[in-house]
């Protein structure tokens, strides 16, 4: 019976064993579950399993601060192996944990599958003097500083739209740890700065890099072009105008510093009077143009003499013209304004009555 038992026992653990996949981490996670870097630093996760066949997904999850969540897909190669990187370019301060799971039918045993990563940012050491924005002249310029780096130099790497244009190369910094650097480059574009020194990344930069445009002499549209004309004004005298208009909307204003009155004809004949402001600004009217003629007359509202300009927009043309009176008709006179009456003509008509008065009562 005991025999039995054993066998039994001996035939679980043999099946638990051959249930029981496993993996070794390659690089630094193999030897230590804890790992520190600096934010902008590429992590490399990479493995290999002496019995997880090929074509089985592996499924990397990184939690971190802030309720951060990452999920990346591996696949199992040839020999065993799979890869992949993770960017930490951007991310915050703190701790991450980095755990790699199997599918249900590939059970992990009990060996390591995961290692915690500590990222320390470091970019708060770093300034950048030279534009993030700059116009291309065939060179890149990289100027900034690193705190409490003196003369250490830094490793400077630059990416660019067409791969690695600089490095990694190290560059000299002064006593302040201030550097300068400028990199040929081929073309417009991003172009991403990697610094780092001894102890690692320090920080990155993304520099755009523009085309120097040409200025362009926009010429208006005739619609969008303004026509102008000027004429000397008064109420005795107005100044008369012709326009031709386009098919559409056209505009008309006045200058300003007089109180100006505009009468129009329009194209039906129809006679309107515009004068809704005072000297302070421009009389406006729109109309419905169709490619007719419009004749205009311009005078003050008061007494002064002047200058009035008119501006047309989406129209043919503007002139002065001899406009005949018989088109608009005589000006409405200006209605005096009232004097007030003296108290002796008031009580004049009540003294001829008091005089009638007496006269009847001495009449015998």
């Amino acid at each position: 019976m005991k025999k039995i038992a054993l066998a039994s026992i001996l035939i679980l653990l043999c099946v638990t064993v051959a249930g029981a996949y496993s993996f070794q981490f390659i690089g630094p996670p193999r030897d230590s579950g804890s790992l520190t870097g600096y934010v902008g630093d590429v992590i490399v996760v990479e493995g290999v399993s002496q019995n997880l066949p090929p074509g089985i997904t592996l499924t990397l999850r990184v939690t971190g601060p802030g309720n951060y969540y990452l999920i990346r897909q591996m696949v199992v190669q040839n020999e065993g192996r799979f890869r992949t990187i993770v960017e930490t370019k951007g991310l915050r301060e703190g701790n991450y944990r980095f755990e790699i799971q199997a599918p249900d039918d590939y059970p992990l045993g009990s060996q390591r599958n995961w290692f915690i990563y500590q990222l320390i940012d470091r970019s708060l050491l770093l300034t950048i003097t030279s534009p993030v924005k700059q116009d291309y002249d065939g060179w890149l310029t990289i100027n900034g500083r690193v705190d409490e780096l003196g003369s250490a130099g830094i490793e400077l790497t630059v990416y660019g739209p067409a791969g690695v244009y600089y490095g990694p190369q190290w560059v000299t910094t002064d006593l302040t740890g201030r550097f300068f650097q400028e990199v040929p480059i081929d073309m417009e574009g991003v172009y991403s700065a990697e610094i780092a020194d001894r102890r690692g990344m320090i920080g990155t930069v993304d520099i755009q890099v523009v085309g120097v445009e040409t200025p362009v002499s926009v010429t208006p549209t005739p619609s969008e072009a303004i026509i102008s004309v000027s004429a000397t004004a008064s109420r005795e005298n107005p100044a008369y105008f012709v326009m031709q208009t386009r098919s559409g909307p056209a505009t008309i204003s006045t200058s300003l510093g007089i109180d100006w009155v505009i009468e129009y004809i329009d194209e039906s004949g129809s006679h309107h009077i515009v004068n809704e402001h005072g000297a302070d600004r421009a009389e406006t009217f729109t109309i419905q143009g169709n490619e007719g003629t419009i004749h205009i007359r311009a005078y003050p509202e008061g007494q002064e003499t002047g200058t009035v300009h008119l501006y047309g927009q989406n129209i043919l043309s503007l002139t002065t013209s001899a406009t005949p009176l018989d088109v608009f008709g005589d000006l409405q006179a200006s209605a005096p304004t009232p004097g007030e009456e003296s108290p002796a003509f008031i009580l004049m008509p009540l003294i001829a009555l008091a005089i009638l008065v007496i006269c009847l009562v001495k009449k015998p």
